[in-house]
Parts: structure tokens; C-alpha cells; sequence
């Protein structure tokens, strides 16, 4: 298949506007033919001789290869999209986290799963400020026959009830290969049943505020020999940036230290805003 020409997004103030007033918004066909083959090359080779998943959250009937960013480059490229860093940008706070990152392949006969949200570990009470997005990146069409993500829209406002104990609108990410669903983790969302005869698949990187804990340990997946061969932009969403002034730091001192050897020398002639306050506040806590 020869790739077609992307067409031109909507101005990131419309997809800002949907993810605020629904929750979520779908970016579609965003990516070309020719990298959905990267991707689904780079990951069959890992889906080998795993497991199905272990209850029926991670799918009896599910495929999943977490801790994606040590395990190819192309991964970690589709975390740092630009059309989905664009909205990262507006929504959380600089030097944010990636939380996780794994693939999920719906195999046919899985069932529905439970209604969650992708922040309920974090025991801050609802309704609350923004402190994680997710991201659904179709590898496959998805459709509501195999089990396209259902989605309650405006839900991300809800205080403490549950989907199953209230009225409710649920709507399908129906969506082509190649587009994505942007969603607030705090939205109420599920992966749907595969009634049909072929596979679902997916990528989904999630993403954090600064000040929380990810969901996978980063560090330990692209410790600094693995960071070093990252993008800037994704060596700091695995960990090697501070949230300032100080949070993130080592022996007192940047992260990036370990694996930038040009920090701090005459040659490196651009330091972030961030790695300057820390820099400030590490020298001398408390001026």
C-alpha cells in the first residue's frame, strides 16, 4: 500500500476544545501506510510465545508487550508525536512523564472489559484538575464489531460514580488504522468485545503531570546506556528532567548528567528553564 498525503489537522484549539468538553477527542489518519507496517513489523516479533492476558482487565483473550520504549525506536517515535505533543503541551505541566507504553491485540471471543479510568490509582478525589492523558494509537481499523475502545463522554467531570450505578451515553473510537484517541485519564472508558474474526490492535502511550508516579518504571526500562540513544524530548518524558525546582534530581545534580556529557560544559550552549532552576536551587536550597 503506497501512503496517501495526511491531510491538514484542524487548528490544536478545536481538538483542545473537544478533549475539555468531552473528555476526548479522535485525531484520524494521522499516521501513513508506510509506518503502520514499521510498527506492526517491530511488534510482531515481541508478541511471540507471550501469554494471554492474566484476569479479564488485561483480556483472557488479549496480547500485551508492556515497557515498549526500551524495545524499538519506532516506539518511542510514536510517543513523542507531534500532533499528540501539541496537545501534551497545553494540558500538563512541562517535563511530563510518559507512563506507560504497551501494545494491546484484541483476539477474537474477548469479552468486554470493566469500565475504568486511566488514573484511578492516583487517590486525589473526583472531580479533579487534569493528571494524566492517554493515547489509543490503531495499528488496525478499529470497529465496533472487534472491539473498538467505548467511551462515556463527559465523564472525565464526574465526582465518585461509577458507570455501571448512573444513565450514561457510550460512544465507539471507531477509527481507521492510523488515527488516535486522545482521552483525560480521567475519563470512563473500556476496550470493547471482539465478535468479529480478526484481531484489534493497538499502541497506547500514557502520559502523566511531573509530580506523579508512572505507571511503569521507567528508569529501570531505559536506564542511562538506553536513554542515551532517545530523543531529548523522550529522555525527559522516561525520567531525565526535573519537575522544578528539584524533584527528580540526582546526588543533588540534573539527571541528564549521567548521560550528556556535554551538560554543563562551554559546549552544550542551551540548558532548559527547568534544568536552570534546578541548577540555581541545587547550589544554594533555599535562596
Amino acid at each position: 500500500m503506497e501512503d496517501r498525503p495526511i491531510p491538514p489537522p484542524p487548528p490544536v484549539e478545536v481538538e483542545l476544545t473537544q478533549l475539555a468538553d468531552e473528555g476526548y477527542v479522535i485525531l484520524p489518519e494521522v499516521l501513513t501506510a508506510t509506518e503502520l507496517r514499521e510498527l506492526r513489523e517491530a511488534l510482531e516479533p515481541l508478541e511471540q510465545g507471550r501469554p494471554m492476558g492474566r484476569n479479564n482487565f488485561e483480556g483472557e483473550r488479549t496480547h500485551r508487550v508492556y515497557s515498549l520504549v526500551a524495545k524499538g525506536e519506532v516506539f518511542a517515535r510514536l510517543a513523542e508525536h507531534p500532533r499528540v505533543v501539541a496537545l501534551l503541551d497545553r494540558v500538563l505541566l512541562p517535563n511530563y512523564l510518559l507512563s506507560t507504553l504497551q501494545s494491546i491485540r484484541l483476539h477474537p471471543g474477548e469479552t468486554e472489559q470493566p469500565w475504568h479510568s486511566d488514573d484511578l490509582f492516583y487517590p486525589i478525589p473526583r472531580p479533579r484538575p487534569i493528571l494524566a492523558v492517554s493515547t489509543i494509537w490503531a495499528l488496525e481499523d478499529f470497529t465496533d464489531e472487534n472491539g473498538a475502545t467505548q467511551l462515556i463522554p463527559g465523564s472525565h467531570r464526574w465526582g465518585t460514580e461509577h458507570p455501571d450505578d448512573r444513565s450514561r451515553s457510550v460512544v465507539g473510537a471507531v477509527m481507521p488504522a492510523g488515527s488516535v484517541v486522545v482521552f483525560d485519564g480521567a475519563l470512563w472508558h473500556r476496550g470493547g468485545a471482539n465478535r468479529s474474526t480478526g484481531t484489534r490492535l493497538c499502541i497506547s502511550p500514557q502520559y502523566c503531570q511531573p509530580w506523579l508516579r508512572p505507571q511503569e518504571s521507567q528508569l529501570l526500562i531505559a536506564p542511562p546506556e538506553v536513554a542515551a540513544g532517545l530523543s531529548e524530548r523522550m529522555r525527559s518524558m522516561v525520567g531525565y528532567n526535573i519537575h522544578p525546582p528539584f524533584v527528580g534530581q540526582v546526588e543533588g545534580k540534573h539527571p541528564l548528567r549521567l548521560i550528556d556529557p556535554s551538560y554543563g560544559s562551554q559546549s552544550r550552549t542551551r540548558k532548559t528553564t527547568a534544568a536552570e532552576i534546578a541548577d540555581h536551587v541545587l547550589a544554594r536550597p533555599g535562596s
